[in-house]
């Protein structure tokens, strides 16, 4: 295994100041995204991972393509560079980093599945975040046929690169809030098994979240349609698998 930390930033540089030591001190290279933020921003995080303290390549997109959009650019980088596999972290620093040492660990055993981050809240986390979440998961298992998925909203999983590209080739996944659940609906459609390992998360005080309410909830009921059908066209698909507990590819 050849593995990396994928971060996709958006101007949260005072945060992901405060988190980069803590990802540096898994030993593991990073590949950070940053997604068009404001001049300053991205000179400054330029300036923060310079030198070789923390192993780091920073790609940039001329034009915002959302959290999602950032990912696949970052995962499809890793394995450009020779890299088998990545983590995913957000940059704010919201999950435990310690934990990475766990999703690698599990991957060791389990290489070509995706170990997501199965969160732990404390009270930070508000009640409407838990509701909406919930809400997700009923919607992944209905459009997965499956409840293999346990939590479809965290942004802390590694990759099985050659898998997940492949997925991200074929499939028009959704660039911004909605990527994180459909492409674990699509991993599990794809027959990609899901292994998890939990990570305690904290909503950081203080913190911004880029999520726009009225586009973003547009865009995720979107992405749930489309699933919804998808899952419809592949339903003898789900079935026979159900029944012989096969995992063809689709």
């Amino acid at each position: 295994m050849n593995v990396c930390i994928v971060v996709p930033h958006y101007d949260h540089l005072e945060q992901f100041s405060q988190y980069l030591p803590k990802l540096a001190a898994s030993g593991l290279p990073l590949i950070v995204v940053d997604d068009a933020s404001p001049a300053e921003a991205v000179d400054a995080l330029a300036a923060l991972l310079e030198g070789d303290e923390f192993k780091a390549t920073l790609i940039r997109h001329e034009q915002n393509q959302g959290k999602g959009g950032t990912v696949a650019t970052g995962l499809r980088a890793a394995f450009a560079s020779g890299y088998t596999h990545a983590v995913q972290v957000d940059a704010d620093g919201q999950h435990d980093s310690r934990s990475i040492e766990g999703l690698v660990a599990e991957a060791t055993t389990h290489p070509d599945s995706i170990i997501c981050g199965e969160p732990v809240f404390d009270d930070s986390m508000s009640s409407v975040r838990f509701y909406a979440r919930y809400i997700t998961l009923f919607l992944v298992w209905l459009e997965s046929l499956s409840t293999e998925i346990r939590d479809a909203m965290c942004g802390f999983r590694l990759y099985p690169l050659a898998r997940i590209v492949a997925i991200l080739d074929r499939a028009r996944i959704g660039r911004r809030m909605a990527f994180d659940p459909e492409l674990l609906v699509r991993a599990v459609w794809a027959g990609v098994p899901l292994h998890y390992v939990p990570v305690r998360v904290v909503y950081p005080e203080g913190g911004r979240s880029h999520f726009h309410y009225f586009r973003d909830n547009v865009v995720i009921s979107w992405m749930h349609t489309r699933l919804l059908f998808g899952m419809v066209l592949r339903l003898p698909l789900l079935l026979g698998r159900k029944l012989t507990g096969s995992r063809v590819l689709p």
